[in-house]
This record gives structure tokens, sequence and C-alpha cells, in this order.
């Protein structure tokens, strides 16, 4: 369960609430240990929702004034880390049964949000590039590292960055107009992530931000935004809707791009080096 008042109203009422709301909701359980010290015109800048809307859903809460919500966060004694919620023990059937609806909201988020952006313009464009800069930090490199490999499967030109041994300075140096980077910043990034995005927001190359709601305070710096909904549970954050969305985005660029002869090639070489165990019944 939650560890905060706070936090259990907002799971009680989640799958009930609107867009907006949900967005400040996801943002209010993603950094419930700093929230004591925000204002709520700070939290409606910060999950980009309006005033208003901050300030009807504490109401929906059952909260009648914010010094009340600041009262009840104050509680809590945290340090940030989502481990230190206070978890209380569940059968195996009803964690996984929480896990499962969870995963489904996320997911289903996910895909209204995507509904409203131009995938297939989002697309071409990671087709059509000179070459693809990939970054991310901490919780955020594993779906950086993994869109790299989905990508390179399909283009040639696509990197990690930074690589061991140099700085980002050194990779984004000579990006132009005819470039795009992919910058992954799930929940609970590292301080430099803003000042990256501030830097590319300025560059000439093209920007694709994926984050969680969280993290939309940094899309105002990106060409576009693919927002995953991560709300567990439990301590864990979870990536499955960012995981889906890479694999989503890499089968649209497989569709537009009609030369299969990298793939082949990928694969006669994967034969010739024996480096795969080979398919079930292959």
């Amino acid at each position: 369960m939650p560890r905060s008042e706070l936090a259990q109203r907002i799971y009680l009422q989640l799958e009930q609430m609107g867009p907006k709301e949900r967005q400040l909701a996801e943002f209010l359980l993603t950094h419930e240990a700093e929230l004591a010290i925000y204002s709520s015109a700070d939290m409606a800048r910060l999950a980009r929702v309006s005033k208003p809307v901050v300030s009807r859903f504490f109401k929906r809460l059952g909260y009648d004034s914010f010094a009340e919500v600041r009262q009840d966060l104050r509680k809590v004694q945290t340090s940030g880390s989502p481990l230190l919620a206070d978890q209380q023990p569940a059968d195996i059937g009803t964690l996984l049964a929480n896990h499962q609806a969870q995963e489904a909201r996320n997911w289903q988020q996910t895909l209204t949000d995507l509904q409203r952006l131009p995938l297939d313009a989002i697309a071409e464009t990671m087709c059509s590039v000179r070459q693809i800069k990939v970054i991310g930090f901490r919780n955020s490199y594993p779906v950086a590292l993994h869109w790299r490999q989905q990508l390179l499967q399909l283009r040639a030109g696509v990197d990690i960055v930074p690589q061991p041994g140099q700085t980002l300075a050194e990779e984004l140096s000579q990006l132009t107009e005819q470039d795009l980077v992919i910058m992954v910043a799930m929940r609970r990034r590292p301080v430099n992530v803003k000042r990256i995005m501030q830097w590319l927001g300025k560059s000439p190359a093209k920007c694709l931000l994926i984050t969680d709601p969280s993290g939309l305070e940094h899309a105002i710096h990106a060409d576009w935004t693919l927002t995953c909904h991560q709300i567990s549970p439990g301590g864990f954050a979870s990536y499955a809707s960012a995981m889906a969305v890479v694999s989503l985005m890499s089968n649209l660029c497989q569709q537009k791009l009609s030369d299969d002869s990298r793939v082949q090639a990928i694969d006669e070489l994967f034969d010739l080096m024996d480096e795969l165990e080979p398919s079930l019944g292959g």
C-alpha cells in the first residue's frame, strides 16, 4: 500500500479520474518525497495542469484546504526513495491481480496520450535522419539501450551516448538539422537532464523525448514527447509501457523501411558466427 494518507486517497479514486487529474495524480505519486515543500502553484506548474485543476483535485480527495494536504505529507518521514514505502504484505494472487490491473491502466493511458501525436511523422523522421543519438541515465538506460538495439536492426547510424570514456559534449557538438536525439528520461532523473534538454531545444537537431508525467516539464524543449505511465502497486516503478512504446515505434519504422537487406545481412552474419541460440523448431 502507499505510504501516505494522500497516496492512499489517490489510489482509491485513480480509476475514476479524468486525463488532467490522472496527470496530476501521477506527478504527486512519483514526487511524494518532495511534495511537502511545494506550493499548490508549484504543483500546477510542474505537473503541467491549471491551478483550478489542483484545487478541485484535492477537494475531490476530501481535503478542506491545501494546508491540510501539507500537514498529511509532513507526517511522513521520507528521503525520496520509493523503496521506503510502507508495504503491506499481500498473498501472491492479490499481488498478481493488482499488478495486472495497474499495468493495463498504465498502457491504456499511454495509448490515449500517443493517439494525440503524429506517430507516422515521428517514425518517418527516425527512418530518414542521418544519425540518431540515444541518451538515457540510471533507470532510463536499459530502455535507451533496448531502443538503440531495435533501431540498429533496421538502419545504420544509431548510437547510445555518451560512450565509456566520452562526454556528451564530444558526442553532440556536431549535430545538424539532419540528426535526431532520443532522450529517455523516466522518473528519478539526474539533475543534468534539465540542462541537456535546454541545450537540445536550441540545437539544430530534432529531439524526441520519452518520459513519464513527472518529466513533462522538459517537453517544451522537445519536438515530440512520448508519455509513458509508470504507476506500480509497490515501491518499484513499472517500465512495461516504456518498453512497449519502444516496440511500437520500432515496428512503425520497420513498416516504412521497405528494404530488408540490412536485416538479412545481420541474420546471415548471426548464422556465420553462430552467435544466437536457434529458434524453437529451427
